[in-house]
């Protein structure tokens, strides 16, 4: 039983049914995309610029003013394998930043909490093992709460038509796991164990935006991580390396209510495939993310005031269902968002956002799970 419980936090048994996406189960569990509502209704297109996500530093100065934002996001899927199809919901709250330029200098500072990976699951299997000579039916269930979160505390500075962007994250997080045996022979009684599985890592980010014209920008970033040490029940057992991310974008505004982004990002999860196989797991993946959006605005003096987001997005994902596959995703969004308590200077002092994405993920031998995603966004400008 010990083992199994050490294996959870790496690896998925062979599943007869699971909770949340099945995605999420193997290695460090599903990635978080660490985005506001406002950039997820354009598939993420717009995150490089967006200063209430947390995927570049230099962002942070694209806040006029001190800004407090908050993100909750409701996930209604129904996943598919080779043991049938499960359908479910959950809801989380995958980023909470703030952010604000000071006074007199071009410099902004922040601070942000987002979702780094999300290991919520619950996953089903049987198998006969020999007790005392004699094959018996056993039934486990493998649940666990909770992942992988991001802290990161940044600033960036305007010059010479720069903008250059710093972040130091410390990674934390944990999972309660639970596993549950129960025989088919009822001379035998259910077993139960729990633990808690706690992570805990640094790293370090940097980002660059430049306009080249008016209505053309571009941006590109870089993160590095240490190892993210994984504890149970306060006794280390492994360290696993947490990749590096490099990705950039590029912003087009060809007329003041059109607002058009693209954008890539490439993180080298294998760096994690020697440490997650020596736990027993299915190995890690380098992944790539691609995103083009638009941004349609009903009025271009105040283009937050109900615009029009679409998106597209395509992904792939780290950690295999299935050793030697590597899942995917597909994704279309759509958002918009409204603007109130405006002041005399024209400035908005609250927000909400809303984005609806819908997500196909598949993998080979027969894993596949469509997604409803509702981001719902709320800012408050003091």
């Amino acid at each position: 039983m010990r083992r199994l419980l050490l294996a959870a936090a790496v690896l998925m048994p062979a599943a007869a049914s699971a909770q949340s996406s099945q995605f999420g189960v193997n290695g460090l569990g599903l990635p978080g995309r660490q985005t506001s509502a406002r950039a997820a209704g354009s598939g993420g297109a717009f995150a490089f610029f967006d200063g209430n996500s947390s995927v570049s530093p230099a962002a942070l100065l694209e806040q006029g003013t001190l800004t407090a934002s908050f993100t909750t996001l409701q996930n209604y899927r129904t996943s598919s394998n080779a043991a049938g199809s499960l359908s479910g919901r959950d809801t989380r709250f995958p980023q909470v930043a703030i952010a604000g330029p000071l006074r007199r200098i071009p410099l902004a500072l922040g601070i942000s909490f987002s979702t780094f990976t999300d290991r919520d699951f619950s996953v089903a299997s049987s198998d006969v093992v020999n007790l005392r000579g004699v094959p018996v039916a056993v039934a486990d269930t493998l649940t666990s709460e909770g992942g992988l979160s991001d802290l990161r505390v940044a600033g960036a500075y305007r010059f010479s038509g720069w903008t250059v962007g710093a972040g130091l994250h410390l990674i934390t997080g944990a999972n309660r796991t639970q596993v549950r045996r129960t025989f088919e022979d009822s001379a035998y009684a259910p077993i139960r164990e729990r633990a808690e599985i706690a992570y805990g890592g640094i790293g370090a980010s940097l980002g660059i935006t430049r306009p080249i014209t008016p209505a053309l920008s571009v941006a590109a970033a870089v993160r590095v991580n240490g190892d993210a040490r994984i504890d149970r029940d306060s006794t280390e057992v492994a360290d696993v390396d947490i990749p590096l991310t490099l990705g950039g974008a590029v912003r087009w505004r060809p007329s003041p209510r059109l607002d058009l982004a693209a954008s890539a990002a490439a993180r080298r999860w294998s760096a994690a495939d020697d440490d997650l196989r020596a736990l027993g797991g299915t190995g890690a993946r380098n992944t790539i993310e691609l995103s083009a959006g638009a941004e349609l605005a009903h009025n271009a003096r105040r283009p937050q005031q109900r615009p029009v987001r679409l998106g597209v997005r395509y992904a792939t994902l780290p950690f295999p269902v299935e050793a030697g596959s590597q899942p995917r995703e597909i994704g279309i969004a759509l958002g918009s968002g409204v603007r109130f308590a405006q002041d005399r200077l024209g400035l908005d002092h609250a927000g909400v956002d809303v984005a609806l994405e819908r997500v196909w993920r598949r993998a080979s031998g027969g894993y596949s799970e469509g997604a409803w995603l509702v981001s719902f966004g709320v800012l408050v400008r003091p």
